[in-house]
């Protein structure tokens, strides 16, 4: 059996353009909110959040458990990234530490200059990321019918569906 004593968490790093909802995913993870305590609603410092293997099953539910993922780590060690061009060596350190990262993207502007600059951070330091499409809420027309995304998506009329299919291949 492993001890989880002696396994780190991951380094999960959240980067992105400037007010595209890094902090913001991070406080609906961690159940704070911090975003308001931010001079401005900006993050000007990396911060970090260990948040148990417990927690994140609870917080992902019924998709943790449907991917048959057998989890042998104490949780993930979340790092917030500011998105501002002044703080371009912050996002290339968090890169540098991060086993992995989340990038995320404001779906209704697409990629920024940040965003860019973030992707060529995580592909220098070969990070894996994922994509963190965020706001689709504030697409003009979209309605949540389920509380499921994907099926949300395809009951969207048909041009919020083209509109996310062109925002996923930029």
């Amino acid at each position: 059996m492993i001890n989880m004593d002696k396994i780190r968490s991951p380094i999960c790093v959240v980067v992105g353009h400037i007010d595209h909802g890094k902090t913001s995913l991070l406080d609906f993870i961690r159940k704070t909110n911090v975003i308001k305590s931010e001079a401005g609603s900006i993050t000007q410092a990396i911060s970090s959040t260990n948040i148990s293997l417990q927690s994140l099953k609870k917080i992902t539910g019924k998709l943790m458990d449907d991917s048959n993922l057998n989890l042998k780590i104490p949780g993930l060690l979340f790092l917030d990234t500011p998105g501002h061009a002044a703080f371009n060596n912050l996002r290339k350190r968090g890169g540098n530490l991060a086993d992995i990262a989340i990038l995320v993207i404001d779906i209704t502007e697409g990629a920024m200059p940040q965003t860019i600059e973030s992707i060529n951070v995580l592909k220098n330091y070969k990070t894996p990321f994922i994509v963190a499409a965020n706001k689709i809420d504030k697409l003009p027309g979209y309605s949540q019918k389920d509380n499921n995304l994907l099926k949300d998506i395809k009951a969207q009329p048909d041009r919020i569906q083209q509109f996310l299919d062109e925002r996923s291949r930029t």
